[in-house]
């Protein structure tokens, strides 16, 4: 299934509820509009069934390399609170150049798609949105430098 920042803001899993029922305990998330809901859309991380369900979810395609790992080298802070990472791309064969995005995924599969600002090598640089997105909070305490990541795409939109 779709899935990004698991936080109900990305829209990466709205997926459209064929029959069932769900609710919304925090109330309806920032990611989908009443309209959507009225057509029978729901966001797939916020939902909780309660009954059960029959949905239509959009395919995730599937590539030979659906992903690289690469390692991490280096994070930093930049203005506005978003962050710069650099990676090390160690397995596989990534083609990103500026202007692109790619997810990245923390070791607990969480993903969040981020702006490609260089490439040259193996290596990649890529940055945060400007709150620093969901990436600030997994790498908080989280992964450090020389740690195994891994990155789809690349991909020509943000979403």
């Amino acid at each position: 299934m779709p899935h990004s920042c698991r936080e109900g803001r990305c829209a990466s899993c709205k997926s459209r509820l064929v029959s069932g029922v769900i609710e919304y305990p925090a109330g309806t998330p920032p990611g989908i509009t009443a309209g959507e809901i009225a057509r029978g859309e729901v966001l797939l991380c916020q939902a909780r069934p309660r009954s059960d369900l029959s949905i239509e979810s959009r395919r995730m395609p599937l590539r030979a390399s659906a992903f690289v790992l690469a390692e991490l080298v280096a994070i930093s802070k930049l203005p506005l609170g978003a962050l710069r990472v650099r990676l090390r791309v160690v397995s596989g064969a990534l083609e990103a150049r500026p202007g692109q995005f790619v997810d990245l995924r923390s070791p607990a599969g969480d993903a969040e798609r981020l702006a490609v600002i260089g490439a040259a090598g193996r290596d990649i640089d890529v940055e945060s949105a400007p709150d620093g997105g969901n990436l600030r909070q997994w790498l908080d305490g989280g992964p450090a430098p020389g740690a195994e990541l891994r990155i789809t795409g690349p991909f020509d939109r943000p979403r």
